[in-house]
C-alpha cells in the first residue's frame, strides 16, 4: 500500500471534515465497480445455495475486467433472501466466481420473491468499523431506525438512507476531489474515522459520494458544528498507520 501521500487543505460541511490525498506515483488501474457491473449485467449475484447462508453471497464476474466490491456496499433487492452489507472489500478477477462475506442488513426477512430485482445502494453502510460483527450491526440498525422515527417491518438499513436521501445527496455533492487525488480521509467531529485509498483518481471519484453518504447519516444534528481538525491530524493519522502492526 502506498502511503506516501500529500494531504490537501481540508473541506468541511456540518460535522464532516474531508482531506483529499494525492500521490506522485501514477496509476491507471481502473476496475469494474459493483454498481456498474450490475447495471451492465456483467455480474450475477445469488445465494450460495437454495437454502442460503446469512453471511455469504455468490458472485460471478462475467466481465474480462477485475470487479471491485467495496466493504460497506449494500446489496438491495428481492432476488436474494434479505438485503446484505458487504463485510470486506474484495477484488474478483475477470471471468471468475467468488463467495464473499456479508452481513445481514434486513433482520426480519429471509425469503426471495419471483422477480429478480437487485441493486447496490448509493450509500455505504454508516458504521463500517463493526462489519463482520452481526449482533452489533443489527443493534446499530435498530437504534438508527428508532432515532430517525422510521418504522420498518424487516428492520432494513436501506430504509434509513431512503428517508435521508435528499439531505445525504446535498452533503455528498459539496465535497470535490482534485484531478490528482487518489485517497480520502474522513473525519467526524474532531476525530479522523477512515482512510480509503484507490488505484486511481477515477476510482476515487466513482466512489466518493457513496463514502460521504455513509457518514452523512450521522451529521444532520450538527449543522453548526466547528471541527478543530487540521492537515497535521491527517498526517498524524497516516503516520500511525505506517507504524502500526
Amino acid at each position: 500500500m502506498n502511503l506516501n501521500l500529500r494531504v490537501s487543505q481540508l473541506q468541511q460541511k456540518n460535522n464532516i471534515v474531508v482531506f483529499f490525498l494525492s500521490s506522485i506515483e501514477k496509476s491507471n488501474n481502473n476496475y469494474l465497480t459493483f454498481f456498474e457491473a450490475l447495471k451492465q449485467e456483467l455480474v450475477d449475484v445469488s445465494e450460495v445455495s437454495e437454502k442460503g447462508a446469512i453471511n455469504r453471497l455468490k458472485i460471478i464476474n462475467k466481465s474480462s475486467q477485475s470487479l471491485l466490491i467495496l466493504g460497506g456496499e449494500q446489496v438491495i433487492g428481492n432476488k436474494i433472501r434479505q438485503n446484505r452489507i458487504v463485510s470486506y472489500s474484495v477484488l474478483i478477477p475477470g471471468y471468475s466466481t467468488a463467495l464473499i462475506k456479508v452481513n445481514c442488513g434486513e433482520q426480519y426477512r429471509w425469503s426471495s420473491f419471483v422477480n429478480n430485482e437487485l441493486s447496490v445502494s448509493e450509500s455505504l453502510y454508516f458504521s463500517r468499523r463493526n462489519l463482520g460483527k452481526q449482533y452489533k450491526v443489527w443493534s446499530e440498525i435498530a437504534d438508527k431506525l428508532k432515532d430517525s422515527g422510521i418504522k420498518s417491518l424487516t428492520s432494513s438499513a436501506h430504509e434509513i438512507y431512503k428517508k435521508r436521501k435528499n439531505s445525504s445527496d446535498e452533503i455528498a455533492s459539496f465535497f470535490k476531489a482534485g484531478d490528482f487525488d487518489v485517497a480520502v480521509a474522513i473525519g467526524v467531529n474532531n476525530n479522523i474515522r477512515s482512510l480509503d485509498i484507490f488505484s486511481s483518481n477515477l476510482m476515487l471519484k466513482k466512489y466518493l459520494k457513496k463514502l460521504i453518504r455513509g457518514v452523512a447519516i450521522n451529521s444532520f444534528r450538527n449543522v453548526n458544528h466547528k471541527s478543530f481538525l487540521t492537515e497535521k491530524d491527517a498526517y498524524k493519522f497516516l503516520r500511525m498507520i505506517r507504524e502500526s502492526n
